[in-house]
């Protein structure tokens, strides 16, 4: 299906997607040290259930690739777009020039899986160390007296 899109249209999908990796990096780094911090301050948003399974799904997610040796699902799908658009490299557009530059590190796989699996390990940790709001109990009405 994405040989058969249109280059511009490919390659749009490409820019668009290494944004959205580039994001989701960048919140799940982000997210131990702001928890910690958070923690400290008080700011009652990095205790947030949701907020906070998001995060920790991303991780095992990321962790899970690393560890069985795979690359990001995200990747992969760009390299296709980026393929059916015609590129071979990383030096097509303004957006993909600067977003996979800040994204894509020359590093070992084996040393970028360590550090996934160490920052997943730190994120599962912070679900203890810092806990998340437990959900709200539907309320009942209180019992009539009668």
């Amino acid at each position: 299906m994405i040989a058969t899109l249109p280059p511009e249209i490919a390659l749009a999908l490409a820019d668009g997607l290494l944004a959205l990796h580039l994001a989701l990096v960048a919140f799940n780094v982000a997210m131990p040290p702001l928890i910690v911090l958070g923690a400290w301050r008080g700011w009652r948003f990095v205790r947030q259930r949701a907020l906070r399974l998001l995060h920790l799904g991303g991780m095992v997610v990321v962790a899970l690739q690393a560890a069985l040796g795979d690359l990001c699902f995200l990747t992969v799908w760009e390299s296709g777009l980026r393929q059916a658009a015609g590129q071979q490299g990383y030096r097509e557009s303004f957006i993909e020039t600067w977003l996979s530059a800040a994204l894509y590190v020359d590093t070992p796989f084996a040393l970028l899986a360590m550090i996934y699996l160490g920052w997943a390990a730190l994120s599962v940790a912070l679900w203890w160390w810092v806990p998340p709001t437990p959900s709200r109990p539907a309320t009942s009405p209180p019992p009539s007296s009668a």
